[in-house]
């Protein structure tokens, strides 16, 4: 039997993290201006993703502008994390608007199922670039999920000792993606990076659907190791100076998921909004058909936006709207 950790302890380890980040240059004191970027850049998993050419995105895609007229571009009507932080720069991506070519100054390099390994990549590919990374930049970054899903993947059910082992692989990973954050901010970009979800209380984890079943337990631990890696990278020498800040994830989920009596427009907290097939038959959507088939087409549907997950481990409409308010607080409250 796997014991679950506080993930709250994560999260204040996280809280000092960002304190440190987001010393001023000069060592402390008063801020002397607020950064303003002249290019965003995307990167990580679907959760911060839009379909280059539909605008859609990997959740709930909300095409209803009003009862007479159920059409219009999803990402206009339901914006996911990263959009809400764009548009307070002035910065939106070109993706929203259905474009197939992205604005220079908006970049959008999260991809599906990304990974660690596939945002080092990603930043390779632009440091090789006639654009690489600069002090101009701010760039946001989600990543990790897939990466405990690929370790998960090799043992759905593992005893105490394998769950141990594939902690440090978690960890690892974790320590990569902290990593990373070095790296941008070792160009003189300035990053909002964030934690990951405890995937314990994802739809992935929980039963009664076909492409569910992985251990909560032992995905909650997984979380857990991922989240003591990133603090452990993303740890700046001499204090930083003010190039970054963190969102906690892990924790706004779980505040989210466990107060019913603050956040009550929440419909569901623990189903997909996204699902296939019916009675015995019920599955998860897959992750790939998020965009095309996860639709609500009608006023009589929107109860769906409401839910806290679309996918496996997707954000719903409206938690995304609640992660950008609180990304764009973040920065507001320690400006970059």
């Amino acid at each position: 039997m796997f014991l679950f950790r506080d993930l709250s302890k994560v999260s204040a380890a996280a809280a000092a993290l960002a304190s440190a980040l987001l010393l001023t240059a000069c060592g402390g004191g008063e801020q002397k201006e607020t950064f303003q970027p002249t290019r965003i850049i995307a990167l990580g998993d679907e959760n911060s993703l839009i379909v280059s050419g539909t605008g859609r995105q990997y959740t709930l895609n909300n095409t209803v502008v009003s009862a007479a007229s159920p059409t219009g571009i999803a990402c206009q009507n339901n914006a996911v994390w990263v959009q809400y932080v764009a548009a307070d720069y002035g910065l939106p991506f070109a993706e929203c608007g259905g474009a197939a070519t992205e604005r220079t100054n908006a970049l959008m390099r999260a991809t599906i199922g990304g990974t660690v390994a596939s945002v080092q990549a990603a930043i390779n590919t632009i440091n090789a670039s006639a654009a690489p990374i600069n002090s101009n930049d701010l760039v946001t970054m989600m990543v990790g999920t897939h990466d405990l899903l690929e370790i998960m993947g090799t043992n759905l059910n593992p005893t105490a000792a394998q769950l141990s082992a594939m902690g440090d692989q978690a960890e690892a990973r974790g320590v990569a993606a902290g990593g990373l954050v070095q790296q941008i901010v070792a160009r003189g970009a300035r990053i909002l990076f964030t934690t990951i979800p405890d995937l314990g209380t994802a739809p992935i984890a929980v039963t009664g659907y076909t492409n569910g079943g992985y251990n909560p337990a032992a995905l909650h631990e997984l979380s857990f190791r991922f989240i003591e890696g990133l603090n452990l990278g993303s740890v700046l020498p001499n204090g930083g100076g003010r190039n970054g800040a963190v969102l906690q994830v892990d924790s706004l989920i779980n505040v989210y998921r466990n107060n019913a009596d603050q956040y009550t427009s929440f419909t569901n907290r623990i189903a997909p909004a996204c699902t296939t097939g019916s009675g015995t038959t019920l599955a998860i959507m897959d992750d790939a058909a998020l965009p095309t088939d996860c639709i609500a087409t009608s006023t009589t549907d929107t109860t769906r936006l409401y839910y806290l997950w679309s996918g496996r481990v997707q954000f719903g409409t409206y938690t995304h709207g609640l992660l950008g308010q609180e990304a764009v607080a973040r920065i507001r409250a320690n400006p970059l």
